[in-house]
């Protein structure tokens, strides 16, 4: 299972890992949101539908055009 088809509560406790640290930031799935954290700038709740369109952006190709 993907983090991003996490439906429920237990579907998030599944996952073999529900986040990921590197150093001061974190990513957390909880069910229909992503959490990004900072230790000293806060967090942030995003809905998955718009992390997913922000993350689907940063990773395609853009033309140079």
């Amino acid at each position: 299972m993907k983090p991003c088809d996490c439906k429920d509560e237990q579907d998030a406790k599944s996952l073999n890992e529900q986040g990921l640290g590197i150093n001061d930031w974190s990513l957390k799935v909880n069910p229909a949101k992503v959490v990004i954290e900072h230790r000293h700038y806060g967090m942030v709740n995003m809905p998955m539908s718009i992390f997913k369109k922000f993350a689907e952006w940063y990773l395609e190709n853009q033309n140079d055009e």
